[in-house]
């Protein structure tokens, strides 16, 4: 009879799904790999240097946008599942098939913009999909993709959640609330990176909600059933949907962080009331700061706007006050490691701290009606997915593959990390100066006066690419090893 794991998985089934995470990263990584190319080309067109016309802008910018998110969060999700999978037993047959479906659905995505033109931005705020001057099966195979990306995700949801109530016994337990309220129990209690799945997987079920309410009325219309509908409403779902995915996303990245650091600085983070009462604010405030997409829109209801600014506020404060203290504590008077996942972590601290700071400022309603529609918005929102979002996932791949005495911590690894450290830097710079200098987003043209700062931010992209590709070259050499190599042991209640 096949011995089994802590889990409860066999020992084929959880090599099974150490190997699925490790194609997620890897996957998730050459396709953010490709969107970067796409991005770089936005700044070309944006420094004057080449004209790719409005057509072939809106296409780059609607797949770019799409295809970073899609990338990032699915590498998130392998490395979150690679984390937990030693004590919350996921089903390899959930994870292989939900990586098949976001497959499928990210070729829709990539057919429907590149072949079939599709152009309506990546946030797909209707009624921009249906009343495009592209054919209606490019909008069909943009919206199919979608939904298949987020059925993937609906299926990963799932997978950690099933895994953790049967680990952890009730969603009580799930949720640390022994550690929170002070009580006693017979079960384990979850660490850092299993609190902040279960929760990701429990918001992640809502906003998958919301997707689906916003796009059934649209498939709708296509099929000629329903003439219109409420566009505020809409875009509420929308937003609700778009912005807690790609905020569910930092703190899957997060939680590779407390998975990381530790390795480098021989500590570990605690599980303690802290981590426990921020995690669970997570799990409410997370919702609450889409609004502020909204603004601009003055027939939505001004209590909502108040929520958004709330919101906007309060959900990075929990975050902050654990993660970046707690990760700054780690280090302190450590004897760290330095490697490329200890520079990588350290960038997507600066990063998420200056994002998030930006993003408060665009939070507030009044700074909101005038750097809402600049290059502000593109600026934070770079700042904290790829310093952090992306940043963290990365640091963890890196570890994965190269482990903390491998090619991470040679000499050529750490200057490439310092090397992404610099060219992001310069980047996201360039996008801030521009958001003051009021330099309007979206536009596929910039003006004489506005090529200046893109022509600036170029080289920084070009360092992030050689810093990428460098790394890229000493990681493949590690992955045959890492694929054959066994389920790591089960990890601590710490």
């Amino acid at each position: 009879m096949e011995g089994r794991v802590g889990n409860g998985n066999s020992a084929r089934a959880q090599q099974s799904v150490e190997q699925a995470t490790l194609v997620y990263m890897l996957v998730g990584f050459a396709v953010f790999l490709l969107m970067g190319v796409l991005g770089l080309l936005m700044r070309l067109q944006h420094a004057g240097w080449i004209d790719l016309g409005p057509r072939w802008f809106y296409r780059i910018m609607t797949l770019h946008g799409s295809g970073m998110v899609a990338g990032v969060l699915l590498a998130s999700l392998g490395g979150v599942a690679r984390v937990i999978a030693p004590r919350i037993g996921l089903s390899p047959r959930l994870l292989w098939t939900a990586f098949v479906v976001y497959f499928l659905g990210s070729g829709l995505v990539i057919l429907a913009t590149l072949v079939g033109g599709f152009a309506a931005g990546w946030t797909t705020t209707y009624p921009l999909p249906v009343r495009g001057d592209w054919p209606m099966s490019a909008t069909w195979g943009f919206l199919l993709g979608y939904t298949l990306v987020a059925v993937a995700f609906l299926l990963w949801c799932l997978a950690v959640l099933v895994g953790a109530l049967r680990t952890f016994g009730g969603f009580g337990n799930a949720l640390a609330w022994p550690v929170l309220f002070g009580r006693k129990t017979e079960r384990p209690v979850p660490t850092g990176p299993e609190l902040a799945a279960t929760v990701v997987a429990i918001d992640g079920i809502i906003a998958v909600g919301a997707g689906v309410v916003y796009l059934v009325p649209i498939f709708a219309e296509m099929l000629g059933l329903v003439s219109g509908f409420d566009v505020l409403f809409a875009k509420n779902m929308l937003f609700l949907f778009g912005h807690t995915l790609v905020n569910l996303n930092i703190y899957l990245a997060v939680a590779l962080v407390y998975a990381t650091l530790g390795a480098y600085t021989g500590r570990t983070f605690k599980m303690g009331f802290p981590v426990a009462l921020a995690v669970n604010l997570v799990l409410i405030l997370v919702l609450l700061p889409y609004f502020h997409h909204l603004y601009q829109d003055f027939v939505q209801p001004w209590p909502l706007h108040l929520i958004g600014q709330f919101g906007s506020y309060a959900v990075g404060v929990p975050a902050f006050f654990v993660t970046i203290i707690g990760s700054l504590g780690l280090l302190y008077g450590s004897r760290v490691r330095w490697s490329a996942p200890v520079i990588f972590i350290l960038a997507g601290l600066w990063g998420w701290v200056v994002g998030g700071f930006a993003a408060i400022l665009d939070g507030t309603i009044a700074i909101n009606n005038v750097m809402h529609n600049t290059l502000w918005v593109p600026a934070h929102f770079h700042s904290y997915y790829l310093f952090g979002a992306a940043g963290f996932t990365w640091a963890y791949l890196f570890h994965t593959l190269g482990g903390v005495e491998g090619w991470v911590t040679s000499p050529a690894a750490r200057w490439l990390g310092w090397l992404y450290a610099i060219g992001a830097g310069g980047f996201v710079l360039a996008f801030f100066l521009s958001g003051l200098q009021s330099v309007p987003r979206r536009y596929a043209e910039h003006s004489a006066a506005w090529q200046v700062l893109g022509q600036v931010a170029v080289p920084f992209v070009l360092l992030l690419g050689i810093a990428f590709l460098g790394l890229l070259i000493l990681g493949l050499r590690a992955v045959p090893a890492a694929w054959r190599a066994p389920a790591p042991a089960p990890g601590s209640n710490d």
